[in-house]
């Protein structure tokens, strides 16, 4: 209703004036209605998602979808992803930073494979990454992410995809695969492993990839010597009073061994081990169940002790059984290089001992040994004989005794060209100084052998410049000490009051007892023969003299027979050389100081008291002398293929100086 006052009503306007607010007021009643209408045909982004959803199934809602006040919650991080077995059935749980909302999971054919699509922001985007499982059901993991969503892909063992239950869990899903088992076989935990080391799975900042190499890798506490280095794959394993034979079978599949579990083993195990080596977790359960393995190719049996023993035994009275009913061969052995009495000793260990001793005969005229026992032990025998009746190889040793000086010593060697080889190996500290200290230098010819040294030796001699003592050369079995000497034999004289009944300076009534001195050089040598060219010498030269003049005074004997005792003076040097078959080496270092006084003069006047000296000349001579051994073994005859190579007679000759 409109009320109209009296002033508006005077105006002759006033019906113009109705009309038009009329007009007015319609038009905008109208354009609220417009708005209004269109307000509730075209409902926001916000209402529809506020509305209650439909009954009906409605497709997947994309993370672009949900309001903006869940982003936060969608954005997840990867934290944790393991799995276990537990009553035959493959466990997995992957656990995540926030509540997984949404998800999706398809199964694949011809490879088996089940699929799970995990949607949200994933912090994280890793490449591909794939672990071995080995479980029951599952062979292998992969975790590839995309934008978007996170996938697990795992390939089933199976031909055909089992049956599998997925369902969420605080902060993640649990996903069972494979059916239930009836009984229970106990439970087994295992980490995700990845060369030796648990794979952590949880999210962190992007940082720049660091190349693998050895220097980065881990390389763990020292082994002990002698202490056993595990090399399986390291696992975490729990078990609560569960049945010893199902431990030992999981242990079979992770190490992927075959074992085999005696009746008798009868124990529950509760244990618990955290990144443990998979094959040292195997002897943990054997040991401290008072267990013992034993392994024959790719198999371990595993049973108690007393079974163990109780198996031998019987074994051994079956063994000992068949023999006593087999009946006895007997076999004639000719023995064409070994003597037949040497091989006695290590072919009575073989025979058969009990009620049938097998037996042998040796004659050493024919050098022949008959055996007689059963086929195993005879054949034991003949085994034993065509390994130790092999050509003993002989060594021929040549040698050059020469006196020299230490110059000339020097001057040869460079004119020959000897020089040290990587093929020689030796024991004695070379390169000292030259003193009077003996040591061994140790040198290869690399100019025409034993030949050429002779010859240049031999001019030297007649220039004066060396003198050569002796060059013998003997010819010896391998392994058999031969001895070359160059000695001067000095007979000194007694006190008359020693008597000798018998033997060397004998003496009885008046005689003069003396005692014999060998001085000089005795070179001592036992060559080893390799089967690969290589000579090993263990090497002994000694050089003895007797002092100028002796260190107490001459006393006259009862029948005026001047006594004189002499110091020897003796220099030796031991040495273990190590040469190719032909090669010469050099023993030096053995030096000899010797001093001569002369005096000439006019006779009488030079005995003249006090005026003598003007009347005769004294001289003084000093030589300075170097004693040098050069040896060339050579090998003459075949060697054999059952002797050790260098290497081993070296190691061999080092056990025996480090032990000696």
């Amino acid at each position: 209703m409109i009320f109209l006052s009296p002033k508006f009503c005077l105006n002759p306007w006033w019906p113009l004036n109705i009309l038009l607010g009329i007009v007015l007021t319609a038009w905008s009643m109208g354009c609220a209605l417009g708005m209004k209408g269109e307000l509730v045909d075209k409902p926001t982004a916000a209402s529809e998602a506020q509305s209650p959803p439909p009954t009906q199934a409605k497709p997947f809602i994309a993370p672009s979808a949900i309001k903006e006040t869940s982003l936060e919650e969608q954005a997840f991080k990867l934290q944790d992803l393991v799995f276990w077995e537990e009553y035959g059935q493959t466990v997995f749980r992957v656990t995540f930073s926030n509540p997984v909302h949404q998800y999706r999971h398809f199964t694949l054919v011809q490879p088996s494979r089940i699929v799970l699509d995990i949607f949200g922001d994933a912090k994280r985007i890793p490449p591909v990454e794939t672990f071995r499982v080995n479980s029951n059901w599952v062979e292998t993991l992969r975790l590839s992410s995309s934008e978007g969503y996170l996938r697990l892909t795992m390939d089933i063992a199976a031909a055909k995809v089992p049956a599998y239950i997925i369902e969420p869990e605080s902060g993640g899903l649990k996903m069972v695969i494979g059916p239930t088992v009836p009984e229970a076989t106990g439970m087994r935990q295992v980490q995700l492993v990845e060369g030796g080391k648990r794979i952590d799975v949880r999210a962190a900042d992007a940082k720049p990839a660091v190349p693998r190499t050895a220097s980065s890798a881990v390389l763990g506490q020292p082994v002990a010597k002698g202490e056993k280095k595990y090399t399986g794959h390291r696992i975490s394993l729990e078990f609560k009073d569960t049945n010893i034979k199902d431990v030992l079978d999981i242990l079979a599949k992770l190490n992927e061994r075959n074992i085999v579990v005696t009746d008798d083993v009868q124990k529950r195990v509760t244990m618990r081990l955290d990144e443990v080596p998979s094959d040292q977790a195997l002897d943990i359960v054997i040991d401290t169940n008072g267990l013992e393995k034993r392994e024959v190719g790719n198999v371990i049996r595993i049973s108690t002790p007393g079974r163990f023993r109780s198996d031998s035994e019987a074994r051994a009275a079956s063994e000992r059984a068949k023999d006593i009913e087999e009946p006895l061969q007997t076999e004639y052995l000719t023995i064409n290089y070994a003597k037949v009495k040497d091989l006695e000793s290590k072919i009575k260990p073989l025979l058969s001992t009990g009620p049938r001793t097998g037996t042998v005969v040796l004659d050493e005229r024919s050098n022949t040994i008959l055996v007689r026992d059963i086929q195993k032990r005879v054949d034991e025998v003949r085994e034993l004989v065509t390994r130790l009746d092999t050509r003993t190889p002989q060594v021929l040793i040549e040698s050059n005794l020469i006196e020299t000086t230490p110059t000339f010593a020097r001057a040869i060697g460079m004119k020959l060209e000897f020089n040290r080889s990587a093929e020689i190996k030796s024991n004695f500290p070379a390169g000292l100084p030259a003193t009077s200290t003996p040591f061994v230098r140790i040198f290869q010819d690399r100019a025409g052998g034993f030949g050429s040294l002779t010859a240049e030796l031999t001019a030297a001699e007649k220039e004066g410049l060396v003198k050569i003592i002796s060059r013998p050369s003997v010819v010896t079995l391998n392994n058999v000490d031969s001895t070359i000497q160059s000695l001067r034999i000095i007979r000194v004289a007694l006190p008359t009051s020693t008597n000798i009944a018998s033997g060397t300076g004998a003496a009885a009534g008046a005689a003069v007892a003396t005692e014999k001195i060998n001085v000089g050089i005795i070179l001592n040598v036992t060559p080893q023969v390799s089967s690969d060219g290589f000579i090993l010498m263990n090497i002994k030269v000694k050089s003895s003299s007797i002092a100028d003049s002796p260190t107490v005074a001459p006393t006259t004997g009862g029948a005026g027979t001047s006594v004189i005792p002499f110091d020897e003076l003796s220099r030796e040097a031991i040495s273990n050389v190590l040469v190719r078959d032909g090669e010469t080496i050099v023993i030096g270092g053995i030096l000899k100081d010797t001093k001569n006084t002369s005096e000439s003069g006019i006779p009488w006047l030079k005995d003249v008291p006090v005026l003598g000296w003007l009347f005769k000349n004294i001289r003084w001579q000093k030589d300075f002398e170097e004693l040098v051994v050069f040896i060339t073994p050579r090998v003459i005859g075949g060697g054999s293929e059952n002797l050790p190579t260098a290497d081993q007679l070296w190691r061999n000759q080092m056990r025996q100086t480090e032990g000696g």
